[in-house]
């Protein structure tokens, strides 16, 4: 069991524009195999995440402004958690390092919603049946609010979110910077996920419901698991 508490809360970097104009904002997130260590004790871990942390880097925009984002996928061609190829989405036809993003809770068209068969793999290469574009174009019309993005995958978002690909997406507004609210170094958003380790420090996720029973594809799909260790990582806002 991993010691609790004995490490600084990590922060979480803030992303930045390639460009802005005229209340208009072009990014680009490039979705890579990378290894990171979670805790004192344990050596790096093999993770897939948004510009190579875990979690990704938080978006920090205004009400109404237009954020354009081009994500990329250099993701590794081989997932390196186990497919369960026998269930919709993962057949072994399809490839495995595949993604999509999806902004949860944003008010998004359609062709920039991340459907989980929009997926696309490395230089849009192959392609998902309702892949339509390579950047995302979010208007940001809700009031003031926290969302998360995150791999919304057909078949693999589960695999995807647990090996790291989810990050903050903050959308602030001129009424919440006007209310006596902490800010800046004050403002602390947190999350919070849960994560199992192998001894070799590697992320764990069962493979089967029950190895014991030799009628199971192996891998197989499980059902729901709560992981051992509690991870928190914190964004630090810029406005």
């Amino acid at each position: 069991m991993l010691q609790k508490f004995v490490e600084e809360l990590p922060i979480i970097n803030t992303i930045s524009p390639k460009w802005q104009s005229n209340n208009r904002s072009y990014y680009e997130v490039n979705m890579k195999e990378f290894s990171q260590k979670l805790h004192r004790d344990l050596g790096p871990t093999k993770l897939w995440g948004y510009d190579g942390t875990f979690p990704g880097p938080a978006f920090e925009v205004m009400k109404n402004e237009t954020v354009f984002v081009k994500w990329i996928n250099d993701l590794s061609k081989k997932h390196f958690l186990p497919v369960d190829t026998t269930i919709h989405g993962s057949e072994i036809s399809l490839p495995e390092g595949r993604s999509v993003v999806h902004l949860h809770g944003g008010r998004t068209p359609a062709h920039s919603d991340g459907y989980p068969e929009a997926w696309f793999t490395r230089n849009f290469e192959q392609k998902g049946p309702l892949f339509e574009r390579k950047i995302y174009t979010y208007p940001n019309i809700e009031r003031a609010t926290t969302l998360w993005y995150h791999d919304h995958t057909i078949g693999m978002t589960r695999l995807n979110n647990y090996a790291g690909l989810s990050g903050f997406y903050l959308n602030r507004d001129n009424q919440e910077q006007s209310l006596n609210l902490p800010k800046e170094k004050y403002e602390i958003p947190l999350v919070i996920q849960d994560r199992s380790f192998n001894s070799d420090s590697s992320l764990y996720y069962p493979p089967t419901p029950d190895p014991n029973n030799p009628r199971l594809p192996y891998p197989s799909i499980v059902t729901p698991f709560d992981a051992d260790t509690i991870l928190v990582r914190e964004s630090m806002a810029l406005f």
